[in-house]
């Protein structure tokens, strides 16, 4: 029964290895990282149970310690603390993204794989495997044939499509496994397996190359990470923030929205908010503060201690230069994650690498009876310790079941809305709802989707008039709508996202319903409180301000926009038009050469500004206003737009309909750095 037992184990390890840093479906929203956390989560639920059964079948724990043990443990505890006691909305700390899970499932891994020296080779098999499967498909979409595959499914049909998920990932994959194949092939003796592996290592490292060339600076393909400094500050302010427990496993993308500064404006990407930090580490100090910090240092010494140790002193290697193959291939898997966020098949490498380097020693702890009168007492002893762990397996499985099948159900409303089949969507996402109710993006969408079909019953051709019906439909869909959006706010109140959906049904709806402008005004509010660097936020709120005539309160919004990016054109057109509608046309005239002088010449943007400076000035001069003629659209700018009523008389708001109670409020240091803007034209003049 043993025998089976850790027969079993091995293959469960090797099957581990081999599919979880590859699966690709694509029944989820995410194709890449949710199969691959699913799939990983799920066989590491199975080698516990595996375990659980040796237990009592043996009446003995076997376990294998390393001296990586220790600081693995600690991280783990690092990210399920900062997950229970930081993260608002558990789901993503658990399930999807799910970055806590994913630390507990590898290190889980790391000592199922690290126990002895046949689950370290299986581990080798399985990692090879998968790296040769990956890199053969990576060839195939490198040299374009995928393109042609019709059965293929158009995002596989791309020239960096990789089973991996990224070309960065490709190449780090393939390029920590070079030194483990050719540490296998120098352990091996037999020809067969060097010519497998020969062919394995050619294959890998081609594939390996062609994904570093993807990867180069200026390439179409070079991954957006952002910048070192930017996830630094993050990192820091998080730890300010939260000293011991940071942002909250899973919760970056709230921690980038409140901490990243508004130096990020000035570059390109000023646009992208990251859901992961530039690097695994930084990553790791942003959500779970000082403890994850103590774990990577500890964790960083051991490292260091095996990469310097002496022949044998860490791992069970007879051969010098076996061992040194190794060792380069831990150094190389801990460097990628210099430049890797909390990605499985990056962190599956390392982990492995550590089990592979690792000297374990074994521990058995030994329930046997020693009489047959204490045969009875030895059974309850390895109940005691098996049954817990086959209770926390099932307990985690029903939940994954029902986060995996919401996630399945939600890709299938999404699918439906791209086919303007909104029964189906509906159908689907209620689906998910009911299995896990706990997810704010799937009350985001439904909010989102009832928006949608209460705004196209709305919009009826020039002279038709909104029946009683449709009216009362439109009401309940505006509050099912806001219904929702309150509740996407609940589960997540410190997500300035949700915030931000909330405030914009508000400010959609002000066509529709009395009273929504106040309420838009406080939830866009709140969005800004929660991501003060974001000048799109104070653009929209600034444009609430003006739909309502408070002309200037809409200044100073938009003269907070300008602060946080000067070389943005639309924040200040947005600006000049609210001062001129406030009648300080000096003002307006400056605001206006300022935004010309940021939109290129042969734009219509261009042409739009140039003729409202012209009538600006013409009427300065002429004290009266010009006719206006030439009428040309916009391509970027976006000026505000006063509320105009759709549906009359408007829909009254239940009390209810409110926005939820403020979580922070706007910082008072910004608005008093609100001045206003200088006539002089800015040095940036990037346009977005």
């Amino acid at each position: 029964m043993d025998k089976s037992l850790k027969t079993i184990e091995k293959y469960l390890v090797l099957l581990t290895a081999l599919v979880s840093p590859i699966l690709v479906l694509p029944v989820f929203p995410d194709y890449f990282n949710t199969p691959k956390l699913v799939f990983l989560a799920s066989f590491v639920g199975i080698l516990i149970l595996v375990k659980a059964a040796q237990i009592i079948a043996i009446q003995k724990l076997e376990i294998f310690t390393s001296s990586s043990g220790l600081p693995i443990l600690l991280l783990v505890i690092a990210y399920l603390v900062s997950a229970i006691i930081k993260t608002p909305n558990k789901a993503e700390a658990f399930f999807v993204p799910g970055t806590a899970t994913l630390i507990a499932s590898l290190a889980f891994f790391y000592l199922f794989a690290s126990q002895g020296k046949e689950n370290k080779s299986f581990l080798s098999i399985g990692l090879v495997t998968a790296g040769f499967l990956a890199s053969l498909v990576s060839l195939v979409s490198l040299a374009g044939i995928n393109k042609n595959l019709n059965f293929l499914p158009e995002f596989a049909k791309s020239e960096n499509f990789s089973l991996l998920g990224s070309s960065l990932l490709s190449f780090i994959f393939f390029a920590s496994l070079i030194p483990l194949i050719l540490n296998l092939l120098i352990k091996d003796n037999k020809i067969a397996k060097k010519i497998i592996l020969s062919i394995s290592l050619l294959v890998i490292t081609a594939s390996a190359a062609g994904n570093l060339y993807l990867i180069l600076p200026g390439k179409k393909n070079s991954p957006k990470l952002p910048p070192t400094k930017i996830s630094w500050e993050i990192a820091i302010d998080s730890i300010k923030d939260s000293p011991l427990f940071g942002a909250g496993a899973g919760n970056y993308l709230t921690a980038f929205n409140r901490f990243r500064p508004v130096t990020y404006n000035s570059l390109d990407m000023w646009q992208i908010k990251f859901t992961n930090s530039q690097n695994f580490f930084l990553h790791t100090i942003t959500e779970t503060g000082l403890l994850g910090l103590f774990a990577i240092i500890l964790l960083g010494l051991v490292v260091f201690r095996i990469l310097t140790a002496k022949k044998g002193d860490t791992t069970e290697n007879q051969d010098e230069i076996q061992f040194d193959f190794l060792k380069i291939g831990l150094a190389l898997s801990l460097l990628a994650l210099f430049v890797s966020g909390p990605y499985l098949p990056a962190l599956l490498v390392f982990f492995s690498y550590l089990a592979l380097n690792s000297k374990s020693k074994k521990v058995v702890f030994n329930f046997e009876a020693v009489q047959e009168k204490e045969r009875q007492t030895s059974i309850m002893a390895s109940l005691l310790v098996s049954l817990p762990l086959i209770i926390g397996v099932i307990v985690f499985f029903y939940f994954g079941a029902k986060t995996v099948s919401a996630e399945y159900y939600f890709k299938q409303a999404l699918d439906a809305v791209k086919r303007n089949d909104a029964k189906t969507a509906y159908e689907k996402i209620a689906k998910a709802i009911q299995r896990n109710p706990k997810v704010d993006r799937y009350h985001a969408s439904v909010a989102q989707l009832d928006f949608l079909v209460a705004q196209s019953i709305a919009q009826k051709k020039e002279g038709e008039k909104i029946t009683d019906d449709e009216k009362n439909t439109i009401s309940q869909l505006i509050q099912e709508s806001i219904t929702e959006g309150k509740n996407a706010v609940s589960l997540n109140p410190q997500r300035a996202d949700n915030w931000e959906l909330l405030g914009n049904l508000y400010r959609q709806v002000m066509a529709f319903a009395q009273g929504a402008d106040q309420f838009a005004i406080q939830a866009l509010g709140q969005a800004v409180a929660l991501d003060p660097a974001n000048p799109l936020l104070r653009v929209s709120l600034g444009g609430t301000y003006f739909a309502i005539g408070d002309y200037e309160n809409a200044i100073d919004t938009f003269k907070l926009a300008v602060i946080a990016k000067p070389d943005w054109a639309n924040a200040r057109y947005n600006l000049a038009v609210a001062y001129r509608e406030k009648g300080d046309t000096d003002k307006a005239i400056a605001e206006m050469t300022n935004t010309l002088s940021l939109l290129e010449k042969d734009s219509n943007d261009w042409q739009i500004v140039k003729k409202e400076l012209d009538d600006l000035q013409a009427k300065k001069e002429a004290k009266k206003e010009t006719g206006k003629t030439g009428e040309v659209k916009p391509e970027e700018l976006t000026p505000p737009q006063k509320a105009e009523k759709v549906v009359e008389p408007p829909v009254n708001l239940p009390e209810e309909a409110a926005p939820p109670s403020p979580q922070a409020t706007i910082a008072p240091d910004l608005l008093e750095e609100a001045k206003p803007t200088p006539s002089s034209t800015p040095q940036a003049t990037t346009q977005p």
